[in-house]
């Protein structure tokens, strides 16, 4: 009787063990921040979303700030000459006309632009060429998003006196297909990037510092001397512009501004690769 009990007693206690309905210990994630000492050694952080305002550091706004500062200084350093000022239209009747002008004058500011980002400074010399060199008209269409106006279909950069240019000038350079083509892609940015300036001049510097990304002439392109450095600081500043979305945006709209990024993005190889043809 005395076993019988025992026993009784310890099935009850294996069931008790066992309650399904017992409540577990819930697993909490903490936010851990990176080394903010060295922006190109900073290794990537496990971010989570409990606290979206806290994600973004002192070390990524001084960053974003940085960026803000280039490009200002970049148009301010950059003035157009020769041309009717603002708000006179310049007409473009040539390819020629198209790259001594508006496509000059936006690749030597976004050089300017490279050249104020420290890191950019930091990279070898040979692939600082080899990145401009292979991946500039990329970033040429991406500035246009910041300098296109779609209802009346110019563009102007902000706070220039640049002349305005007209968007139809491109049927007459490079076709009608062409001119709805690049059209519709940069509404389309315009509107996934919702304006948003920190955002387009992050963008600039991530697709400048993606080796490869045009790939029209991939079989030609070097080697980098110093991948890693260039790796790294592009996953910082894709870090960054995560964080800031987030900050900005929150997760669902983050992820869906994302993911129909990368399809403009692809679209953005097919007009660079296009446009090679001309220049």
């Amino acid at each position: 009787k005395q076993r019988k009990k025992s026993k009784i007693e310890e099935n009850r206690r294996r069931k008790q063990t066992n309650d399904p309905t017992k409540p577990r210990r819930r697993r909490t994630h903490t936010y851990s921040r990176t080394d903010e000492t060295s922006p190109i050694n900073r290794s990537s952080s496990h971010i989570t979303t409990n606290d979206v305002i806290s994600l973004m550091s002192q070390f990524d706004w001084t960053k974003i700030q940085q960026v803000q500062t280039a490009y200002s200084e970049a148009i301010a350093y950059n003035q157009v000459v020769g041309v009717p000022p603002y708000p006179a239209t310049h007409p473009i009747h040539s390819t020629l006309e198209l790259i001594r002008i508006p496509t000059y004058l936006s690749s030597l500011r976004l050089i300017t632009y490279l050249r104020k980002i420290p890191e950019f400074e930091l990279f070898d010399s040979e692939d600082r060429v080899t990145l401009i060199k292979h991946n500039l008209l990329a970033i040429v269409f991406i500035h246009i998003v910041l300098i296109y106006d779609p209802i009346a279909d110019i563009y102007h950069e902000h706070n220039t006196e640049d002349p305005i240019f007209q968007g139809q000038d491109w049927i007459e350079i490079l076709g009608e297909e062409f001119y709805y083509d690049i059209t519709a892609t940069v509404k389309k940015l315009i509107q996934i990037l919702e304006y948003d300036r920190v955002l387009i001049k992050l963008l600039l510097l991530i697709i400048l510092f993606t080796k490869g990304f045009c790939a029209y002439d991939i079989e030609h392109e070097p080697s980098l001397n110093n991948t890693l450095i260039v790796f790294n600081t592009h996953n910082m500043y894709v870090e960054i512009l995560y964080k800031y979305c987030l900050h900005q945006y929150g997760l669902n709209r983050t992820i869906n501004l994302f993911t129909k990024l990368i399809n403009r993005l692809f679209d953005i190889q097919r007009l660079s690769a296009h446009l090679k043809d001309f220049v």
